[in-house]
């Protein structure tokens, strides 16, 4: 990697098969529709949001040995992912996402195949330090294990932001709260990771007020439809989403994350930040893929903000 400052990201890759329902779905039955299949998992679909934004990165992952990682390598090269601390696990597949989308572009369900992320261990990270000391900040995903991100969380001094991935994978978060400079839960995930039921806007700033005392520092709780909860010590409130079209909300969360993130990284408050990242995440909803190859820093602060 090059001396220039970068943001590192450690997490999951995945090749998506996308299933876009034409007409209303019927449940145990064959749908017309589209099925696509591109890069993405939740820490390389952040990697390219942040490139594809202008900030350079560097994404610390694990891949098989098969079509399917020679795919994500020549994409990651594409738009600009530095996969140089990136290794080969033989005999295990690439991580595999397949989601079916309904007729507004909602996700109805998923299976996501991620054995091969076992592989990051503290070992196989230690092997690849200097990918995470070097960086201005590190974002991690819970598609690692809780072991690992403790490693990281207590060896590394850049701050680190935390994507929880799903309801069932947040709990691995629990035990890094303390170290974690910002935190994306949705709703959901808010919810298993505090305890507490969110059924309106006290219960966000209830919930809010609980991550702060656990020691993150800034927290963007996302909504939907509903738009994105945001609070640190300084501020709080809800922005709401971007009116436009919805192809897909497939990869949102992770645009919102990627802008969000270098918002703070330059410098931004966090309702900015928020701001950015809506915009960031409507731009995204806009196509099939997780991440839009349109998206562009310049564009956001002329179309949006």
């Amino acid at each position: 990697m090059a001396a220039r400052p970068y943001i590192a990201v450690v997490g999951g890759v995945n090749m998506d098969i996308t299933g876009f329902s034409g007409t209303e779905l019927v449940l145990g039955d064959s749908n017309p529709g589209q099925v696509t299949m591109t890069p993405g998992g939740v820490g390389r679909n952040i990697a390219e949001n942040i490139a594809r934004l202008g900030f350079p990165v560097t994404l610390v992952t694990a891949l098989g040995d098969d079509t399917h990682a020679q795919e994500i390598r020549r994409h990651c090269a594409s738009c600009g992912i530095d996969l140089s601390y990136s290794g080969v696990i033989f005999g295990v597949p690439t991580s595999t996402y397949l989601c079916i989308n309904d007729s507004k572009g909602d996700c109805l369900c998923a299976i996501a195949d991620m054995a091969v992320c076992d592989a990051i261990t503290p070992e196989y990270l230690q092997n690849r330090i200097r990918a995470l000391t070097q960086s201005q900040m590190i974002i991690v995903d819970a598609n690692l294990s809780e072991e690992t991100l403790a490693f990281i969380a207590q060896s590394q001094s850049a701050p680190i932001i935390a994507d929880p991935v799903s309801s069932k994978k947040a709990p691995r978060l629990a035990g890094i709260l303390g170290s974690l400079y910002a935190i994306k839960p949705n709703r959901a995930e808010a919810e298993i990771l505090s305890g507490m039921k969110i059924s309106s806007q006290e219960d966000l700033q209830r919930v809010g007020e609980w991550f702060l005392y656990e020691g993150v520092r800034h927290v963007w709780i996302t909504l939907g439809r509903d738009g994105v909860f945001y609070m640190n010590e300084e501020e709080h409130g809800i922005v709401p989403c971007v009116p436009g079209p919805v192809v897909s909300t497939n990869g949102c969360g992770d645009a919102f994350l990627a802008a969000a993130s270098i918002a703070l990284l330059e410098g931004k408050k966090l309702s900015e930040a928020a701001r950015l990242g809506q915009a960031a995440s409507a731009v995204c909803a806009r196509s099939p893929r997780a991440v839009n190859a349109d998206l562009r820093m310049d564009s956001l602060n002329f179309e949006f903000l």
